[in-house]
């Protein structure tokens, strides 16, 4: 044997498997970093949105049927050359790379909160200012007087004027956000880059101070910095001084003014050109390992579960951010402004006792309604079967049971074209009644003033008469609704549509319509409480609403307008009532169907005992949260199977505009081809999760 042969073929078998080994190694790699620069970032970033092999999906948007349907479109109608765009489009992809991200460091929260607090302060005084100067201008007492600098003087002095300085001190305080943005450009291009803006400092002005600072083992970033005290030199603060014409006002306004600073800072890292600002480059850092990262923290975690995916974008929001981006108490604060608004007004015969508090009252019933809760969250944006997102963590869903399993969903077949469902939290609907109440118990107070300044007599007594006669019949309507309605439904509500009910047979219509045409079938779904209390309910709002209708004026006595007496029906799962109508049918029967778990609204008995049916047999599968189903699949073929069938009937596309009318749709249809639908769903596990699925059907 000859052992040279030997050891060649083994030297090389050897180098093939290290190459291939490193090769892997290279692609394992690729694969574990989908989210770019994350592993690197501190944990103590707290917004962070990212791109990812964006110039992959647009090439792949542009190879689609759906896109070239979109080019045909603005082409046609609008004129456009999207060629025009390409090289544009070129550098843009050139400059974001092959992955690109912005975000901003710590601090950030707290500088939104401060900002937050400052535009709450401003709106309230300007509220107060210019809602005085209106009520003059318009005759309801006030303050005299509109000159713009007064208003501005007048608006800087009360908000600087506080006993405590603390807005003094918040606008001291508030900066610049910690900013930081990065694009993988390839290290050549990235250096280059910098190269250039490192070659402008000898152009910078005296004022802006130049530094470098390590932001990583071996790595050293630039920065430019400015304090707002060396630029705004003793001629601008003494033209601020004449401007304001009050030196303690103008003190106090240059002591914030002289706090503000902001630092410019770039460098380049793994292939990175990185850029920031900010008041400081404390944020600009990061770390060498990714146990240290922000990619260590739980969010990041989840959204590493789809590193597999064909991942297009990704973000990250702190909780802390959240908190920020949403402060409490949003509308009780604009009815406060709005109360010393209605306060100020001083007019003789306008009474507005009753409606201050009303509305004062309504703010704060609505900021409960809409109040919700924030966590942290990090979410992905991927390809498959067109575009879906998945999300950990964010803002609770006000008024919204996510944990109980629905009825309605699992039984819901998927050709229904719209589909929504969620479970109620029952202290949602009580708050709910509350705040109708209020709001109506307002417009009525605001009627009732608008007559008194009116000053009409007989404007007045024709307002008094129709309060007199039909305020109290909405009132007992409204009370069956609050005490038997509300109590009797459960908290599981929805809506679903499809579009495979028959057409009624209405004289007049041609045949082929009747026979081949279909119709929406609509049914509003809520689980049942209370059966007693709902039947109770209907027997009662029939005649409520028939002496309402013969209250209003112009009917001869007699002759009153009265709703027909109901009909019932006896099914396997539901009892319907309705209401005897022309053209009916068992698909078309506006009607009400009760069982003692089910209620359905509907304009289609059919449809309704067949979700009652689905629902019954439905056993197994569970599913809870907010759902959101729209399918243009079944929506796009409705609307060709009635262009087919009106093509086929000559009168109607007889002239030319009807025949234009028809190709546009034809056209708008063409350009939906390619859209499936979508679907949504917000829910939660031991953490809330969103969930979305755009589908479309030549993205994969």
């Amino acid at each position: 044997m000859n052992y040279k042969i030997v050891k060649t073929l083994l030297a090389l078998t050897c180098i093939h498997w290290c190459a291939q080994a490193f090769v892997y190694s290279q692609e394992e790699g690729k694969e574990k970093k989908p989210f770019g620069l994350v592993s690197s970032m501190s944990q103590d970033t707290e917004i962070v949105f990212g791109l990812t092999q964006f110039e992959n999906f647009a090439n792949e948007i542009g190879k689609s049927n759906t896109w070239k349907k979109i080019i045909e479109l603005l082409e046609l109608e609008a004129g456009l050359d999207i060629s025009d765009a390409a090289e544009p489009w070129g550098s843009a992809m050139d400059f974001i790379g092959e992955d690109a991200f912005f975000g901003f460091g710590k601090g950030t929260a707290a500088n939104l909160e401060r900002l937050y607090e400052v535009i709450d302060v401003i709106n309230k005084i300007s509220y107060e200012i210019t809602g005085a100067q209106l009520l003059s201008e318009l005759g309801f007492g006030g303050g005299a007087g509109s000159d713009p600098e007064e208003l501005m003087k007048d608006l800087l002095d009360q908000l600087l004027s506080d006993e405590d300085g603390k807005f003094e001190k918040t606008l001291a305080e508030l900066q610049l956000p910690a900013f930081i943005a990065g694009s993988k450009v390839g290290e050549g291009m990235a250096n280059q880059l910098v190269n250039q803006l490192s070659a402008l400092e000898d152009q910078l002005p005296p004022f802006v101070l130049t530094s470098e600072f390590d932001v990583s083992e071996g790595v050293k970033f630039r920065s430019w910095s400015v304090a707002a005290k060396d630029v705004f030199d003793d001629n601008a603060r003494e033209q601020l001084r004449q401007g304001i014409g009050d030196k303690e006002l103008a003190e106090k306004l240059e002591k914030i003014i002289d706090s503000k600073k902001v630092e410019i800072s770039f460098g380049v890292l793994n292939e990175y050109l990185i850029v920031g600002f900010g008041p400081d480059h404390s944020h600009i850092k990061f770390v060498n390992k990714e146990e240290d990262s922000l990619m260590a923290v739980s969010d990041f975690q989840f959204a590493k579960g789809y590193a597999d995916k064909k991942i297009l974008a990704y973000n990250y929001f702190s909780k802390s951010a959240l908190d920020a981006f949403n402060p409490p108490n949003q509308f009780s604060s604009l009815t406060d402004a709005i109360t010393k608004i209605l306060k100020s007004i001083k007019e003789e015969g306008v009474d507005l006792k009753k409606i201050i508090p009303l509305v004062s009252k309504l703010g704060k019933q609505v900021d409960e309604a809409t109040r919700v809760t924030m966590d942290s969250t990090a979410g992905v944006l991927y390809r498959e079967s067109g575009l879906k997102w998945a999300s950990v963590g964010g803002p609770s869903v006000p008024g919204i049971d996510a944990k109980t399993p629905l009825k309605l969903t699992p039984a819901a077949s998927e050709d229904k074209f719209l589909l929504m469902n969620f479970m109620e939290d029952p202290e949602s609907r009580e708050n709910s009644i509350a705040t109708v109440e209020t709001l109506a118990e307002i417009l009525h107070g605001v009627g009732a003033t608008a007559v008194q300044f009116q000053g009409d007599p007989q404007v007045g007594e024709v307002f008094q008469m129709f309060d007199q006669m039909l305020t109290p019949k909405f009132l007992k309507v409204w009370n069956i609704f609050k005490n038997k309605v509300a109590s009797g439904l459960g908290s599981e509500a929805g809506i679903i549509i499809d579009l495979k009910g028959s057409m009624p047979k209405v004289p007049g219509v041609p045949p082929e319509f009747i026979k081949d045409g279909k119709v929406p079938r609509i049914s509003i779904f809520n689980s049942v409480k209370n059966r007693k209390n709902l039947a109770e309910a209907w027997e009662q709002l029939v005649p409520a609403i028939n002496e309402i209708v013969a209250a209003i004026p112009g009917q001869e006595p007699g002759q009153e307008f009265q709703m027909p007496d109901t009909l019932s029906m006896d099914g396997k799962n539901l009892t319907t009532h309705f209401i005897g109508l022309p053209f009916v049918s068992n698909d078309f029967l506006p009607s009400l169907s009760l069982s003692d778990e089910l209620f359905f609204l509907t304009t289609s008995k059919k449809a309704t005992d067949e979700l009652a049916a689905a629902i019954a047999e439905n056993k197994n599968n569970e599913i809870s949260g907010l759902v959101l189903k729209v399918n243009v699949e079944e929506l796009i073929q409705f609307f060709q199977d009635w262009i087919g069938l009106i093509e086929k009937n000559e009168d109607l596309v007889s002239d030319d505009e009807a025949i234009e009318v028809l190709n546009n749709i034809k056209q708008v249809l063409q350009f939906g081809e390619g859209i499936k639908g979508f679907n949504y769903r917000k829910y939660k596990e031991d953490r809330w999760r969103e969930d979305w699925h755009f589908k479309i059907g030549d993205i994969e």
